[in-house]
């Protein structure tokens, strides 16, 4: 039979009085610990999560430069080869003036020594009938000497020319 006397009394007594030491200086300072582990866990993983944003919103300003960037560069390739083009065909332009020019001189310098030495065959031809004439007139004596002169007249102008 179960007897109920101080002993069990005492033994109450001691579970109360142990539960209460355990609960004051073993439970409630590993739940403190805990507590403060699962804090600082949390902070941890909101940092994480934070620096995971700042992460996503760099790399979304990172792209979005790039974009920028390479339309840009895009822009910049266009406007140089937009100008360089304008700039091939006032090159060209002025290089069709000037040869349109030089091609202008040399015809009317061309022109210019044609008329000189046209003048000068006139001024030799003229000289040469001055001096046939002369002779024809010198000599008026007989045909043979028209012969001997019409000869020397070809002969002169065979060599002049």
């Amino acid at each position: 039979m179960l007897r109920v006397d101080i002993n069990i009394l005492f033994t109450v007594i001691n579970l109360l009085f142990l539960y209460f030491l355990m609960k004051r200086f073993l439970f409630k300072p590993v739940r403190e610990i805990l507590a403060r582990r699962e804090q600082e866990i949390s902070a941890s993983y909101k940092n994480a999560e934070n620096a995971n944003a700042a992460a996503q919103e760099m790399k979304k300003s990172y792209e979005e430069t790039m974009a920028n960037i390479e339309t840009e560069r895009q822009q910049k390739l266009d406007s140089t080869r937009l100008a360089a083009s304008k700039e091939y065909d006032e090159i060209i332009a002025n290089a069709r003036e000037k040869a349109g020019k030089i091609i202008s001189d040399a015809k009317i310098e061309a022109q210019k020594e044609a008329e000189a030495k046209q003048h000068e065959m006139q001024e030799q031809m003229a000289l040469l009938v001055a001096q046939a004439a002369y002779k024809i007139a010198a000599s008026r004596d007989s045909s043979e000497n028209d012969s001997k002169l019409y000869d020397t007249f070809l002969s002169d102008a065979e060599k002049k020319g």
